[in-house]
């Protein structure tokens, strides 16, 4: 490079405090020195002085640097993070709450080890070069598939689910099995460009996790990663990130995707096809046996008062006493009845306005794989909670899927910390990454 221009980058570089964007902007303003260059010498100036006048052309550095340097400020998506603080925080009150059931007790030092743990990791989580996992893809996703099977061959069963025991504190084996949607986005990135192929090997690359764990006597994480592949895959199809004719790959897509959900459907076992009879009865089919937590649930709500904590009870027991999962899958129950109906409607309209907010930033990413990573997290958060939501008002069919940052679940929270993180990240580095590889690929 002629030491003129290196000069005029580096004074201009001087003014940029993030160095990441440095080779870019050296090489974008290298550029256009040259070709102001060659517009000069044209005119018949020799290449000396077509030199100088290019870079004196350019304008003053200081000014180009400082400019320069407020465009590639770091980004901080203020309003995820005062929701996320909003969410937690009523999380936390219903959890300290929960700490004094006389049985089905929350061990509150335990929850704030994890909360503590989990505010760490989605610090960390934001600062770190999200960039990095995409070269971490393979390590990633066989690291996944090898959790998954030996938690099913050597975990204990807690209520039945594979899970790693460790004095006090336990890890459900399919908390963590969401991180395979960080190789898949990697995947993702990688085979941009290709045609059925590439589509097709990503298809087979998410069904050997979706079988294994069709072994698990839950499917409820299994249909969470489920969506957020297919939301995933489908945005980048509408996209044209990959060769072909969009509307046949989606076609195809949702087709297979169908026919493996019937297949699933008809083989299930007998109790979950009861659940789902459950569901349409809201539980008056068989009230003191598998719908009794619909039954449950509809007469606290019934109770519930607009404010504070009800007095009343059922049958003389208390909403503790009475109802299963009263701290995880019914978690919202417990908020309605614990701190009244007002608190239990803040807490949607917040979740509500969390989601959009998440799927708003997203949709802003300039870079492909931030786009994935951040896609894939806010589905999963999504997914969650919507269907936390609606199963506490018997809208859905009852699946065991715990409400981020609120219901009982240390593992649980911290995950669910580490996704918002990357949502967090991607939004801060989205104007601190090179964009050269992600070129709308055309039909």
């Amino acid at each position: 490079m002629n030491n003129k221009i290196k000069t005029f980058l580096d004074n201009v570089c001087i003014h940029i405090k993030c160095k990441a964007v440095h080779s870019d902007i050296r090489e974008e303003l290298s550029q256009h020195i040259n070709d102001l260059k060659d517009d000069f010498i044209k005119q018949g100036y020799d290449e000396e002085k077509a030199l100088d006048k290019a870079i004196s052309a350019m304008g003053n550095y200081d000014e180009i640097g400082t400019k320069l340097n407020k465009q590639h400020k770091p980004q901080t998506e203020w309003s995820l993070i005062i929701l996320t603080c909003m969410i937690a925080s009523i999380g936390g009150i219903v959890m300290y709450i929960s700490s004094n059931f006389e049985t089905n007790a929350v061990n509150f030092t335990n929850y704030l080890v994890y909360a503590a743990l989990g505010g760490v990791v989605l610090i960390g989580t934001y600062f770190f070069d999200y960039a990095k996992l995409k070269k971490l893809a393979m390590p990633i996703y066989i690291g996944v598939i090898v959790w998954l099977i030996v938690g099913q061959c050597f975990g204990q069963r807690v209520n039945g689910i594979p899970t790693i025991v460790m004095r006090n504190f336990s890890i459900s084996v399919t908390t963590l099995s969401p991180l395979i949607l960080i190789a898949m986005a990697g995947f993702m990135q990688k085979y941009r460009g290709g045609g059925i192929l590439e589509i097709i090997k990503l298809v087979a690359l998410m069904t050997l996790p979706l079988i294994i764990m069709m072994t698990y006597p839950s499917f409820s994480m299994m249909f969470v990663i489920f969506i957020g592949f297919i939301t995933m895959l489908t945005s980048a199809i509408i996209k044209n990130h990959f060769k072909g004719k969009k509307y046949k790959y989606l076609c195809s897509l949702y087709g297979v995707g169908i026919v493996g959900t019937l297949f699933i459907i008809f083989n299930l076992q007998p109790y979950r096809l009861t659940r789902f009879s459950m569901f349409l009865t809201r539980g008056k089919a068989d009230p003191s046996g598998m719908g009794w937590q619909q039954v449950m649930a509809d007469k606290w709500l019934s109770l519930s008062k607009m404010f504070g904590a009800t007095k009343a009870t059922v049958s003389n027991y208390t909403i503790n006493s009475s109802m299963p999962g009263v701290t995880t899958d019914y978690i919202l129950v417990n908020i309605i009845t614990s701190l009244g109906w007002v608190v239990g409607v803040a807490l949607v309209v917040a979740v509500a306005m969390f989601i959009v907010r998440m799927f708003f930033t997203t949709k802003k990413s300039k870079n492909g794989f931030g786009f994935y990573l951040s896609l894939t997290a806010c589905t999963i958060l999504a997914t969650k909670f919507i269907i936390s939501i609606l199963a506490n008002f018997s809208l859905v069919p009852l699946i065991s899927i715990n409400m981020p940052l609120v219901s009982c679940g240390g593992t649980d929270y911290v995950v669910s910390m580490f996704l918002i993180g990357l949502v967090l990240s991607v939004w801060r580095r989205n104007n601190l990454v090179s964009y050269k590889a992600d070129v709308r690929i055309k039909k």
